[in-house]
């Protein structure tokens, strides 16, 4: 069965991160995703939290490449080395007219941190358009980039249903690479991105049942927006049900498996 990961934004203080690793045991996750926490966090403390949690820090997700923070690092990640997760997520960027440059930097990031941290390890996102700019690599292009390479892929549900792409047929596509899947909802009364599961259109069930056809057993991390208002949920009941809902899709298979051991 896949892991069931919450995905956490950066905090200014271990107190807030300590308040998040709480609300995430308390709905009952598997582990954690980190975005890019800063430089100054003190990372005993934080494997610590994930110690007494119970709660590994299983993906951590890397400065854009494109950013003052991205290029000092130039392929390093201070986060991987001090919390060893199991996988990093480096984003396509998007670009206006002129995508070569903003590629070629990509390319050779990804490059460094897989040199650095190990192919296993590395993981591309594929990247969300935005006003007047579009991901420099698509779906297919992404696919190909990653076997050209051979790094993997974080798929992201929403930024895939907003490239106007089919997120199953997407998904189709790049599982044999897949190694962590964003999953959250897209659209419903207005293209917003990254919703509460079940707030948009997309059919996260289907998904989750290919998913399940494929015996996939990467990492399954909800991303919902900081400002994503829950319509008076109780968040820790609310999350509990998100993570119900998304395992329940693949207890089918664990009580396969446990007959078959059993027959054997």
């Amino acid at each position: 069965m896949p892991d069931v990961c919450l995905q956490l934004r950066p905090s200014s203080n271990l107190k807030g991160y300590a308040k998040m690793f709480d609300f995430a045991g308390r709905c009952g996750f598997d582990g954690i995703e980190l975005c890019s926490p800063p430089f100054s966090m003190d990372y005993e403390r934080l494997n610590l939290l994930a110690i007494e949690h119970d709660l590994p820090v299983r993906s951590i997700i890397a400065p854009n490449p494109l950013s003052l923070t991205g290029a000092l690092m130039h392929g390093k990640c201070y986060a991987m080395e001090e919390l060893e997760s199991d996988i990093m997520v480096v984003e396509v960027p998007s670009a206006a007219v002129l995508g070569w440059p903003a590629y070629a930097l990509f390319r050779n990031n990804v490059l460094l941190f897989k040199e650095n941290y190990g192919r296993e390890r590395v993981t591309v996102e594929n990247g969300n358009p935005r006003p007047l700019q579009h991901p420099v690599l698509d779906i297919r292009k992404l696919r190909d980039f990653c076997y050209e390479h051979d790094v993997f892929v974080n798929f992201d549900v929403s930024s895939c249903a907003a490239s106007g792409m089919d997120i199953l047929l997407s998904l189709d596509m790049l599982i044999p690479r897949i190694k962590n899947v964003h999953f959250s909802d897209y659209g419903g009364q207005t293209p917003a991105d990254h919703l509460v599961p079940g707030a948009g259109l997309l059919p996260l069930g289907m998904l989750l049942s290919r998913l399940n056809e494929h015996r996939y057993d990467g990492l399954i991390t909800l991303e919902v927006n900081a400002n994503e208002p829950l319509a008076g949920h109780d968040p820790v009941v609310l999350y509990s049900e998100i993570v119900g809902f998304i395992k329940s899709y693949f207890t089918g298979r664990l009580s396969t498996t446990a007959a078959a051991t059993g027959a054997a």
